[in-house]
């Protein structure tokens, strides 16, 4: 079966561990879009982050939509129309703050033009780098503001255990938590999601959850790959991904998504 909607996840998945799209994987792109398949991503960044990165790769003008910040954002290029839904107030950014607080990681949380963090680290430069944003250091108990999409924390691996065994005992509700890059754990709304974005965004173009194919590759990915009519994990990918995705395909750095797309769509290369 061929599906007639297609969601990317990016880091991980349609990026290679060199943080590029392959000529292959575009080209396979390319042909895909000729044979109006709605090519999509489905990514933890901000959408500017996102659509800057496909910009760069050279294939944002075969992208029809974007579901961001782990599905709070969508953005349909057809339409013209975006969409922010399920943001987390500051309340709710006090309340994940204070609720991992015995763990003393470094936290984020976005604002339209600046990053704030508790303090700089390599991952605050890259992630403010990645995401044109400038960074501010700051106490976050005391920052004012009204709403960010999410609640990102810095962990190695030795802290993403801890994080992970602290939520499993002390869960908390009405918020999502998963590792979404290998040194970043996030929280979002529990109503937020990007399988529940993907789901949004493709009703918009007239398809039911049975009718996407999705690919990703981390924790960030689990709802979007169970949701989806088929969920492609990454070999490179978390565990857990692979255990409950309908295939599992070779990893970033072998053009998985591009071989995989060939034997669905039967391209000739």
């Amino acid at each position: 079966m061929t599906y007639p909607i297609v969601f990317f996840d990016v880091d991980g998945t349609l990026l290679n561990s060199s943080k590029k799209v392959t000529p292959l994987t575009r080209f396979t792109l390319e042909l895909l879009k000729e044979q109006d398949i709605k090519l999509c991503i489905a990514t933890g960044r901000p959408i500017k982050s996102a659509r800057l990165a496909m910009k760069l790769h050279g294939i944002d003008h075969l992208i029809s939509g974007y579901v961001c910040n782990n599905g709070t954002d969508t953005l349909n290029l057809v339409s013209k129309v975006h969409n922010q839904n399920h943001l987390l107030s500051r309340s709710d950014a006090i309340k994940i703050l204070n609720h991992v607080k015995s763990l003393n990681l470094n936290a984020m949380i976005y604002g339209q033009e600046h990053l704030y963090a508790f303090k700089m680290d390599d991952t605050v430069d890259r992630i403010s780098d990645q995401n044109q944003l400038e960074p501010v250091i700051t106490d976050i108990f005391n920052l004012e503001f009204e709403t960010t999409p999410k609640v990102l924390f810095i962990v190695n691996e030795e802290t993403s255990a801890q994080i992970h065994e602290f939520m499993a005992k002390n869960p908390l509700k009405g918020y999502q938590s998963f590792i979404s890059q290998s040194d970043l754990y996030e929280f979002v709304n529990d109503k937020a999601g990007k399988g529940k974005g993907v789901v949004a965004l493709a009703s918009e173009f007239g398809f039911e959850a049975k009718d996407i194919m999705a690919y990703g590759d981390a924790e960030n990915d689990h709802e979007m790959i169970q949701l989806v009519g088929h969920g492609v994990a990454m070999s490179n990918g978390d565990e857990i991904l692979k255990s409950i995705a309908q295939e599992v395909c070779a990893s970033n750095d072998e053009d998985g998504v591009a071989f995989s797309l060939i034997h669905h769509y039967h391209l000739s290369i």
